[in-house]
């Protein structure tokens, strides 16, 4: 099942959020009340809000007569999402479950379907949970869940495949429906509407009719090639509103989404994310816990560097007590070799021509990582600078332009190998000294560097340094970009989703947020708050040129 189920209803969304902060036990309890539950709603009946809270807190409200009422078809859904939501946050052990508990591929192997047939029959109110395995969490059913799959499910889905006229009904209406014309897609919906199959199911009894020659063979819209897509995400990165790239395409604008959010995709698995997990990562409270200190999750740097050479070496000059170890340096690589390791996990389970939200989850993920690495690069950069002045004999400010640029980057990229070095030497993981570190990486660059030499000197002019410079201490920067160029101008904005894309980016030095987080924050709808994030964007871009 998607690791992320979707909620339907208001009120489920809001019992979700005023219960984030309940503990492991508690969650426990109420994701084992929802798979339960989920089972027992009746789809055509009603219930009330407070039932549902009830059901799930074991609580019942101050103003339990006065809630409105739900669609049991709805509130069954929801219980289900629920209960995969809530078991994800604290795992449930085998014993807990009635009747044991199985995976999701070993459920669909004693019922003899897929594991995407168990998919949709959470419509019909199936609870899948996350349990822990001796391989990790896993999806799993409980033995109830699948008794109850194999006497309501099973037998109705084999009934209807016994039905002799079901085929010979969905044949006719294929017939029907090509002969009024239309793509493949299209008739196969309208089949599915006609016969109350899925879509799926009609699109593969359409083409089975094509091939027996009993309709024509209709026409296939053209999938948007590689090209095309790299040019959309360019276009979507830039602020491009999903309109103008729907109309460019050719296509609607779900489909051109898609299309982007497969790009995104792409791009994400050409990303080298080597970190290798520490055992504290397969704890289910690791999340919580390593992401939980402010140095972590507040204090981020978001300020570009300076553009001038001479500015950039007073920011970063040495200081006293700069290369004694803190506590802080400790925490936060910690906590970027951890975003870094769940990002890669998270890539790896991006399947389909659709990655849908998750794709999201990962670049939050990553910016947030690139937050931490930037902080940590310039714990590192007085110690890189600090030698480079020790190799120089002297001020560093007196250097031609070219070689003040050269031993500026050499300097940036020695931050870097300090960073990756901590990260990956537990030993010095443990009282990290990065500005030690950079300055030893400089003097393996550049020592006996002819360019360095005291007696190299140009004439005093301003040096810029490029743009770049910042985003290249980040290999991820390519595909995941920061843009803080537009921090401050975010931040002074009235435009209405200013906020929104502030928190959504982590402009306000604290970690960035998904789009279902700033949503929730706002007290808005996903996609109201996504467009209006998208129009504050594209406005800040426009003023910045």
């Amino acid at each position: 099942m998607p690791p992320r189920a979707r909620l339907r209803l208001a009120a489920s969304a809001a019992l979700e959020r005023q219960l984030e902060f309940a503990g492991e036990d508690a969650i426990r309890r109420m994701a084992m009340r929802c798979e339960r539950a989920a089972r027992q709603v009746a789809r055509d009946a009603m219930c009330s809000e407070a039932w549902l809270m009830e059901t799930v807190t074991g609580v019942r409200g101050r103003d339990a007569d006065r809630s409105s009422s739900l669609v049991g078809a709805a509130v069954a859904m929801d219980l289900a999402a629920l209960a995969l939501r809530f078991s994800s946050r604290a795992p449930l052990q085998t014993s807990d479950l009635p009747g044991g508990a199985v995976t999701l591929v070993e459920a669909a192997r004693q019922l003899g379907v897929t594991p995407r047939s168990l998919q949709r029959w959470r419509r019909q109110g199936l609870a899948c949970v996350r349990v822990h395995t001796p391989r990790g969490p896993r999806s799993g059913l409980s033995g109830e869940a699948v008794a109850w799959c194999r006497e309501r499910l099973l037998n109705h889905v084999k009934a209807r495949k016994r039905d002799p006229s079901r085929g010979e009904r969905l044949a006719q209406e294929v017939a029907r429906e090509a002969t009024a014309g239309g793509s493949l897609h299209a008739v196969a919906r309208r089949v599915a509407a006609a016969t109350g199959v899925s879509v799926a199911t009609a699109r593969r009894a359409v083409a089975s009719a094509e091939r027996k020659g009993s309709v024509a063979r209709l026409e296939r819209r053209a999938s948007i090639g590689a090209a095309r897509r790299a040019l959309a995400w360019r276009a979507w990165r830039r602020g491009a509103p999903l309109e103008t790239l729907a109309t460019e395409l050719g296509r609607d604008t779900a489909t051109t989404m898609r299309a982007v959010r497969r790009e995104r995709r792409d791009r994400l698995r050409t990303l080298r994310l080597d970190s290798k997990p520490l055992p504290t990562f397969a704890r289910a409270d690791a999340e919580a816990t390593l992401l939980a200190p402010r140095c972590v999750r507040a204090d981020l740097p978001v300020e570009p560097w300076p553009a001038m050479a001479e500015a950039f070496l007073h920011a970063f000059r040495e200081r006293p007590g700069h290369d004694r170890p803190q506590a802080t340096d400790v925490q936060r690589l910690v906590a970027l070799r951890f975003l870094l390791w769940k990002s890669a996990a998270e890539i790896r389970t991006l399947h389909g021509s659709d990655p849908g939200a998750a794709v999201d989850r990962v670049e939050t993920l990553l910016r947030w990582a690139a937050r931490l690495r930037l902080a940590l690069v310039e714990r590192a950069l007085p110690g890189a600078i600090g030698r480079l002045r020790a190799l120089r004999g002297g001020r560093l400010e007196g250097l031609p332009p070219a070689s003040m640029r050269r031993a500026i980057s050499a300097a940036a990229l020695s931050a870097c190998r300090a960073v990756d070095h901590a990260m990956e030497n537990e030993m010095a993981m443990e009282r990290p000294r990065l500005a030690r570190l950079a300055a030893m990486e400089v003097e393996r660059l550049l020592a006996g560097a002819a360019w360095l030499r005291p007696g190299t000197a140009g004439r005093e002019a301003a040096v810029e340094i490029p743009d770049s410079l910042r985003d290249r201490c980040v290999p991820w920067c390519g595909v995941v970009p920061l843009r803080d160029d537009l921090a401050a101008s975010a931040q002074a904005s009235r435009h209405p989703g200013a906020t929104l894309l502030v928190r959504r980016m982590g402009w306000d030095a604290r970690a960035p947020g998904t789009p279902e987080q700033v949503a929730a924050a706002a007290g808005l709808d996903l996609r109201m708050a996504a467009r209006r994030t998208a129009e504050a964007f594209r406005a800040l871009r426009g003023t910045a040129g």
